[in-house]
């Protein structure tokens, strides 16, 4: 009886999804545990911190769907009305946006793409 191996488009598709949930975790944790505090402000800044760590070692996919997860997350649980993704402030908006933009975008600019490191590692394996 041999074991199959499962496709690398499920592994793929695994990991992105581990990622993400990693991510909604953190924000879930930080919007519940902070979300009467000052750090209002740095939440969308933290939040885009561990995007970008899950986003480097899980891919781009991972660090553009946890940028949105988290943007939700922290619409509905920190910013007024609490509990809807409306978001009264002009200024929790624009933090919630800049969330958004800065993880979608530094996700791309910062993850190693698999087939560069693939083209990188031909000739220094020839050598």
């Amino acid at each position: 009886m041999r074991l199959q191996m499962p496709s690398g488009r499920l592994l793929s598709v695994l990991d992105t999804a581990i990622g993400t949930l990693l991510c909604a975790s953190v924000a879930l944790i930080l919007a519940l545990v902070f979300n009467q505090a000052r750090l209002q402000l740095a939440l969308p800044l933290i939040c885009m911190a561990v995007v970008l760590a899950v986003a480097a070692r899980f891919g781009v996919a991972t660090g553009v769907l946890g940028s949105v997860v988290c943007a939700l997350l922290l619409a509905y649980f920190v910013y007024a009305p609490v509990h809807s993704l409306h978001i009264a402030s002009s200024d929790a908006r624009a933090r919630i946006s800049w969330l958004l933009l800065g993880g979608i975008s530094l996700s791309f600019l910062f993850t190693p793409r698999h087939d560069e490191s693939k083209q990188r590692e031909g000739p220094r394996a020839k050598d």
